[in-house]
């Protein structure tokens, strides 16, 4: 949500264009998120922000995440994806209530202005004007990931690649300082698999290295954020063409 920036999308395509981004969600959520998108309108390309931990990667998170399902009613497959993430969703659904449990507060709060509502937000992009201020003690941290690959995780990616080739690209934005392209070889391969471009750059020569650009290590501010979209445009225009063909 804070990475791509629709209007020079927009711009440089012709076609209308939406961040549908969620702070703190992978691919469960996505996926989700896509499906019930796309049972009332079918994108012509279809970009995934890949993060390693929230996509590949084994984390106890998911138990606690699953609220933002729930309420997708109109999704078609919510229950069989809610079963899948958790068997006992089975029977925690057979409640009518149960969905909107400990949903009040999170109600009410939606009735009042949210960053959404900001005059300077772009079709879903919220921009972040912050630059990073390294302490004089800070080092680089390498991302923490091991060899505890989530299957879960990995079968919905491999879902999201299969139902959506030939108007899906997989891109993974840059983070400051990172040398780390290589952890994503099973993902890579699996797009290759399918035809789906694969384009990481997380490593970009450019962005990486301009602490001007970053809000956090992780997190690109808004002259960051344009930057990146700017040099995604070709590999956009590239699939598009593709797709046309």
């Amino acid at each position: 949500m804070h990475h791509y920036v629709p209007c020079i999308i927009t711009d440089s395509t012709g076609l209308s264009c939406y961040n549908c981004g969620f702070e703190n969600e992978g691919i469960v959520f996505h996926y989700a998120l896509l499906r019930q998108l796309q049972q009332r309108y079918q994108p012509r390309l279809i970009i995934y922000e890949l993060t390693y931990d929230y996509d590949v990667q084994y984390l106890s998170w998911r138990p606690a995440n699953l609220k933002h399902l729930h309420t997708m009613a109109g999704l078609s497959c919510r229950d069989s994806i809610l079963r899948s993430v958790d068997p006992w969703e089975r029977v925690s659904m057979i409640s009518n209530i149960y969905p909107f449990n400990s949903q009040i507060f999170t109600t009410w709060a939606s009735r009042k202005p949210t960053t959404y509502d900001a005059a300077d937000v772009d079709h879903g992009y919220i921009p972040q004007y912050k630059q990073m201020q390294l302490e004089p003690e800070w080092t680089y941290r390498p991302m923490k990931h091991d060899e505890t690959i989530d299957s879960l995780k990995v079968n919905y990616l491999k879902k999201l690649i299969v139902e959506n080739a030939g108007r899906l690209m997989v891109v993974v934005s840059p983070r400051y300082l990172s040398t780390e392209h290589d952890i994503f070889g099973q993902v890579e391969q699996l797009c290759h698999e399918h035809g789906v471009p694969f384009v990481c750059m997380i490593s970009d020569p450019v962005i990486t290295h301009d602490i001007t650009m970053w809000d956090d290590d992780g997190h690109l501010n808004h002259k960051g954020a344009l930057a990146f979209t700017r040099q995604l445009i070709p590999h956009i225009k590239q699939q598009l063409n593709h797709n046309t063909k």
